[in-house]
Order: C-alpha cells, then sequence, then structure tokens
C-alpha cells in the first residue's frame, strides 16, 4: 500500500508528532509512504524511517499555493497512492481540490486534531472518506457541528504513547535529578509541580498560577514547572509575569522552554497537570505521555484528558474551573504522594494498528501497490 500524509510543515506538535508516527509505523509494516509537507524539525525522522519527503509549501497561506494544486494532481495521477491522508486544513483544501478532477483517486482520510472554527473553510476537514477523531469528545463534536457528515465515517481512534519514550518510571534518575537542579536552583528541596505544553493562552497557565499562589499561602514547598515553547515578548507572556509579581510567584515558578527530556520531569514531578478551558483538550498528548510514567495528573472533567484519566487515573478528574477542588486533590497528593501503576491501553502500536486498519478498510487499489 502507497500512503501519502499531508501537512503544513514538519515542525513539532501533537498532529505533526502523529504523522511521522504514522509514517514510521508503515514503513516498519513493509508499506510505501509519502509526505507532503514544507521542511521541518521532525524531517530527520522521515529520512531515517525512509519515508519520500516531498518539500512543498502546501500549508503556507497565500495566493502563490494554489499553483500546487495542479503539480499535486499531476503527481497523484503520476504515482498513483492508495490513501492519502491529510492532517490541517488548507492542505485539506489542496488536496480536496486536487482530487476533484480524478476520475482514479485514492482514498480520502482526514483527521480531526482539533476544535477548528465551525465554517466552511473548516467543513473539509469533516469530508473526508473516513473521519478520524482523536477522542470520542472529538467524534461528538465533528457530528455536531457537521451534522451533515454520515457518523459511520467517523471513527474514534486516540492517540497513543511509546512504552519506550515514556517508560514506567517510578523515579527520575538521580544524576539527572542533580543536573537539573543545579541549572535550576530554586527547584531544590520543592515538590514539583508540573504544567506542560505551549505558553499559549487557552492553556490554563493562569490556573496554574492561581493555584501555586494558594498552595505558597498554605505554606507548601512547591516550585511549579512550565514547560514548553513561549515567546518572551508576547502578550500574553508578559501577562503572566505580570500575575507572578503581582502573587509574589517569582521564587515559586519557573519556564524552562522546550525539552527532550519528558520522561524525567514527570517521573520527578509530584503532580502534573492539563488546565486547558476553552476549548479542552482534543486529545492531550502530554497528559498521555505523564500517566504512562506514572506520574499522577490533574486535569478539567472535558474532553480527550478526562477520556484518559477515566482509564488511568480517575480522582484526577477535576470539575471544569473548580479551583477548590484543583488545591485540595492537589494537597492530598502532596501529603501522600502517589505513582500510578503500570497499566495496559493506550499504547501507540494500537493506536497505528487502527488507523491502518481504516486505511485497509477504504482503499480501492489492488494492495501492495507498485507505484
Amino acid at each position: 500500500m502507497h500512503v501519502v500524509q499531508v501537512l503544513a510543515a514538519l515542525s513539532v506538535g501533537g498532529s505533526q508528532l502523529v504523522a511521522v508516527e504514522l509514517c514510521e509505523y508503515l514503513r516498519a509494516q513493509g508499506h510505501q509512504v509519502t509526505v507532503i509537507a514544507a521542511d521541518g524539525p521532525l524531517a530527520e525522522r522521515l529520512r531515517a524511517c525512509g519515508a519520500q519527503h516531498l518539500d512543498w509549501p502546501i500549508g503556507k497561506k497565500r495566493l502563490a499555493t494554489l499553483s500546487l494544486i495542479k503539480r499535486l494532481r499531476c503527481w497523484l495521477q503520476q504515482h498513483q497512492p492508495d490513501i492519502i491522508h491529510v492532517h490541517s486544513r488548507l492542505p485539506a483544501w489542496m488536496v480536496y481540490l486536487a482530487l476533484k478532477k480524478l476520475s482514479d483517486r485514492p482514498a480520502f482520510v482526514t483527521s480531526m486534531h482539533g476544535h477548528y472554527s465551525v465554517n466552511a473553510y473548516s467543513a473539509v476537514m469533516a469530508r473526508g472518506d473516513r473521519i478520524i477523531a482523536v477522542s470520542e469528545h472529538m467524534r461528538e463534536y465533528t457530528l455536531e457541528q457537521y451534522p451533515q457528515t454520515p457518523p459511520a465515517r467517523v471513527i474514534t481512534i486516540h492517540g497513543g504513547a511509546s512504552e519506550a519514550d515514556f517508560p514506567h518510571q517510578l523515579q527520575a534518575d538521580p544524576g539527572w535529578r542533580q543536573t537539573i537542579e543545579t541549572q535550576f536552583p530554586l527547584l531544590r528541596g520543592k515538590a514539583w509541580l508540573l504544567l506542560p505544553g505551549r505558553v499559549t493562552r487557552w492553556k490554563g497557565h493562569i490556573d496554574f498560577l492561581r493555584l501555586l499562589a494558594r498552595l505558597q499561602a498554605a505554606d507548601q514547598a512547591v516550585h511549579g514547572l512550565i514547560i514548553g515553547p513561549y515567546r518572551p515578548g508576547s502578550g500574553y507572556y508578559k501577562t503572566l509575569q505580570k500575575l507572578i509579581q503581582q502573587w509574589q510567584l517569582e521564587q515559586a515558578v519557573t519556564f524552562t522552554g522546550s525539552r527532550n527530556d519528558m520522561h524525567d520531569w514527570y517521573a520527578a514531578s509530584r503532580v502534573v497537570y492539563n488546565l486547558s478551558d476553552d476549548p479542552p483538550e482534543a486529545f492531550g498528548r502530554t497528559v498521555l505521555e505523564a500517566l504512562k510514567t506514572g506520574a499522577p495528573v490533574l486535569a478539567w472533567d472535558q474532553g480527550g484528558p478526562a477520556e484518559q484519566l477515566a482509564h488511568f487515573f480517575p480522582a484526577g478528574k477535576i470539575p471544569v474551573g473548580d479551583l477548590d477542588i484543583l488545591e485540595h486533590r492537589t494537597l492530598q497528593l502532596l501529603s501522600a504522594p502517589v505513582r500510578l501503576p503500570a497499566q495496559p491501553g493506550f499504547s501507540l502500536h494500537d493506536s497505528m494498528q487502527q488507523t491502518l486498519q481504516v486505511y485497509q478498510s477504504v482503499t480501492t487499489r489492488p494492495s501492495p501497490c507498485s507505484s
């Protein structure tokens, strides 16, 4: 089978990582894979697994991008792939328009990775021969917002975490922790509370700071860690810094930026949080990564994180916006630390296998494809 993954760019993000993981899995299964996307940090992983990469700016929002429709149509006619799987809206429109004039076309699969604004532009993501929703929440959202979509076409496939990348750990390596505490001296002697993810408005950083202020007032020896990319000059970052000063949290919170050693951070943290509010997380990749390592997670009881917590740690579900219960559960975990037992479920292998089964269910061409 020849599968084409199409996305805006090979930058580091949830949907991009899913696409690359699919490429690695499909190549390991002996399938041909092509990726159409602008170059980026994840391109090296594609080359390593043997996928073909077409460095096309298919997600660039400019008029010149429309010229790629004819180029893409010609490429599809020449190479005759079986499946074309799109992961974001502008690339989806490019593919959709390229396919319209093909009499013999590949199956068109889309993934609903997030709460796209509900309009004609976003509606293309609900036009696939199959639409993969990354959680039951996203399946319900898709059917509610696009009621013309046949329910049988919308398939829930939860994301998965690699046991190799996020092994179950009862504690972080002491040498690693010593190195981190040398780099960030304020962490010494404190219980670490971790909020991973991009520093953007809907990720719940203000609620996290409110929680830290409450814990500091209760004389708890904690330190808040915000791990993820941020822009120091952005208005939102400046807002957070003002709140940190207002609530006297200068010694109680650290922005680390992006990290490549997240499994150790999860293992070293007393509690991991997901406080995304409006919209909720479609899936919540960091929630699953933390749970797989054995870290307790507290998250608002909505979206993808609620589905994961129902499976791994039901006590981690917090009524949306209820800071009193969030503080109470945090205090419980501070006074009686918990490491979750290793549990099956939400594996990367299962997620990839289920996606391959979707491909096999809609392909109309003989397999294996010789193109």
